[in-house]
């Protein structure tokens, strides 16, 4: 009987002891969680490390941390290579010590839309272990273009914050609906800082501005203009400056000769899935992180604009970034001296998926029209080039220097754009000439244009996709174009 009592006592001791520990467990969990949310924020201007030297070649620094909350400072000497995209991307950039805790704590300061569709995002984490590139995964050798182009997950833009996260995504409802806007919205999401603890997500933290862009026509000019403006007009609106801006790639598309554009205009160029600072990190939390606005809003796409102040500022930016002289030169009409930059379209492999370099729209008797030129314009610096075989800084002094750009219709026509204002294009259509932009470009830029379209079928020849020219086509345009520069 005594032994019974005693195994009825010690099992009454044991449930009362199971019951009292997993009460005290919740007891210890809630009082951490009320301690997280209600800590207090520190007044503290977190320690910064600034550029002190606007050359590309100081030593960068990087920052680590297990959290959000805290972040441990290392310093370490980068060194980069000659060629612009292969150096760090944590060169040039200024970092923080430590990340405000005030701003975990609402979202909505921390998601802004500006004018005319640009979003600007505090403090956010970018989860590059979320975004995958069938070309880089695989190792491709001939993709297709959607391989190039990143999938992102849920998660790959994240705030860590605890409240107003429903406000934070409302202010993102307008950008679902703007083309390449729309995927990145559905992956991003908004959560408490405690899961970025629990799923491990380390931090590191880069300060400055960040702007990303998913580019498609990568090894196209004029398209390659159109976002170089847009972005420029993008730093304007925002009160940045231009030449500080880190451009961060969102795509995976194989190097281009019109890389040096970004490299060289910008303070860094980043690409999702190569750089270091993406892929040797689970998560890159930037100071200011932003999207453009949608590519349609471009002015060099409204038909009907006349005019717009942020051409020629643009101009003088991108010449002085590549240390071009954008001082006016002098046309002497007296005596006809002007310079003409001919342009030819000739085959070459543009990208990978140009496996056989076959290009249309090519001049079939350039030696022709070349000493007709001569012959009706003896004192015009006549340049003829094909300017794709050509560096890229090269290609924009022979454009700076030109009076008049002459060639068939292509996407060299956006390089007008960086002519000195006063100059002329002209542009020969085949047979088809429904096509305005490189005339915008013109216009907006400070030329007179002058289209002339080929209508004698038997001219074309599709098989070579060559054009030829008749003879007194050349030097009338011309002549037109040199009594509206003189006038």
């Amino acid at each position: 009987m005594a032994a019974l009592r005693r195994r009825f006592v010690s099992a009454k001791i044991v449930k009362s002891s199971k019951f009292f520990i997993l009460v005290a467990g919740f007891a210890v969990f809630f009082t951490n969680l009320y301690i997280l949310k209600t800590w207090p924020s520190t007044k503290k201007t977190p320690k910064v490390w600034e550029n002190i030297n606007e050359q590309k070649t100081r030593p960068g620094v990087t920052a680590y941390s297990t959290s959000l909350d805290t972040l441990t400072v290392k310093l370490k000497n980068l060194s980069w290579s000659a060629t612009p995209t292969k150096r760090s991307a944590a060169s040039n950039l200024a970092l923080k010590s430590s990340l405000p805790r005030s701003l975990n704590r609402s979202c909505v300061p921390r998601v802004n839309e500006v004018q005319d569709g640009i979003v600007l995002f505090k403090n956010i984490t970018i989860r590059p272990k979320l975004a995958q590139a069938k070309v880089l995964e695989t190792h491709l050798e001939h993709p297709q273009e959607e391989d190039e182009f990143f999938v992102l997950k849920k998660g790959f833009f994240t705030l860590y914050c605890n409240r107003g996260m429903d406000e934070a995504k409302e202010k993102l409802h307008k950008a679902k609906m703007r083309g390449a806007l729309a995927p990145w919205v559905l992956a991003f999401q908004v959560t408490i800082p405690l899961l970025s603890r629990l799923q491990n997500v380390g931090q590191t933290f880069y300060g400055g501005h960040y702007l990303a862009i998913q580019r498609i026509e990568y090894a196209n000019v004029y398209w390659t203009i159109i976002d170089l403006l847009d972005i420029y007009i993008t730093t304007q609106i925002l009160e940045v400056a231009p030449e500080k801006l880190n451009i961060i790639i969102m795509d995976a598309h194989s190097p281009s000769s019109l890389d040096p554009f970004w490299s060289v205009v910008f303070n860094n160029l980043i690409k999702l899935g190569i750089d270091p600072m993406f892929k040797d990190s689970r998560g890159v939390v930037l100071e200011n992180l932003v999207w453009r606005y949608p590519r349609v809003n471009s002015p060099l796409l409204d038909r009907n604009l006349q005019s717009f102040k942020h051409i020629q500022p643009f101009r003088r930016f991108v010449l002085k970034r590549f240390g071009i002289p954008t001082n006016k030169h002098s046309r002497n009409c007296s005596q006809h001296k002007i310079h003409v930059l001919v342009n030819f379209r000739r085959d070459y492999h543009t990208h990978p998926r140009n496996l056989e370099g076959i290009v249309d729209r090519k001049i079939a008797n350039e030696k022709e029209i070349l000493k007709e030129m001569n012959d009706s314009f003896p004192n015009i610096a006549i340049t003829p080039v094909q300017l794709d075989t050509l560096h890229l800084k090269n290609q924009l002094e022979l454009v700076a220097s030109a009076d008049i750009f002459f060639g068939m219709h292509g996407s060299a026509h956006g390089f007008p754009i960086f002519m000195q204002p006063g100059g002329a294009v002209v542009e020969i259509f085949n047979l088809n000439a429904d096509n305005w932009h490189m005339g915008k470009v013109a216009s907006l830029s400070g030329h007179s244009y002058f289209p002339w379209v080929i209508t004698d079928v038997k001219l074309y020849n599709s098989k070579t996709g060559s054009t030829t020219i008749p003879a007194g086509v050349v030097s009338e345009l011309l002549r037109k174009a040199i009594q509206k520069i003189c006038a």
